[in-house]
């Protein structure tokens, strides 16, 4: 991760959080603000012309082998989230793939099917380290992890209020020094 991106994207996040009328102890619908910058979310049964036997795969015989990618076609974003997944890590899903578009990352390599279609995007491991930090501070703001944890509230109270997981929950809480930081005052 390049020197200083952490605190980039802490500010970044809370800009776009009060741009969008948000405050840090209040929970964002990741579908519902990506659906407002006119990003297409789909579930893979959403996807024109998918096959069964595509679907079967994707969601029935190998559901752990991914959980999102961003399509772009022309001027048209969409991001393909895996319904195979809790609601809460298609929440964190969609603003990982957001927050690709936004850093404007690009793939080591994309690979495509005879048929046209996206097959596989990877992406360095730092830049992946990035998408997964400005998603995190979008999702879970530290100022408002701060507020909540002092207010007494669980792991699994605040997972639950800002819809989020509670592996992410903990990750957050873990990585930004909220509890460390409660436990010195």
């Amino acid at each position: 991760m390049r020197h200083g991106f952490k605190a980039q994207a802490e500010r970044r996040a809370g800009e776009l959080r009060s741009s969008l009328g948000l405050h840090a102890t209040d929970p964002l619908s990741p579908k519902a603000f990506l659906q407002s910058l006119g990003i297409i979310v789909w579930a893979p049964h959403e996807i024109p012309g998918a096959s069964s036997d595509h679907l079967n795969q994707l969601l029935i015989q190998d559901p752990d082998s991914w959980s999102g990618i961003t399509v772009r076609e022309g001027n048209l974003i969409a991001i393909i989230v895996n319904s195979a997944h809790s609601e809460e890590r298609q929440a964190s899903t969609m603003m990982h793939e957001w927050a690709h578009i936004e850093l404007r990352h690009k793939p080591n390599r994309v690979d495509r099917s005879e048929h046209g279609l996206f097959l596989l995007s990877d992406y360095p491991s730092d830049v992946e380290d990035e998408a997964d930090w400005l998603a995190a501070a979008v999702l879970l703001p530290r100022e408002g992890l701060l507020r909540h944890r002092s207010r007494g509230m669980s792991s699994n109270e605040i997972a639950k209020h800002y819809a989020v997981s509670i592996d992410l929950t903990n990750w957050r809480l873990r990585m930004t020094g909220v509890d460390r930081q409660l436990r010195q005052r």
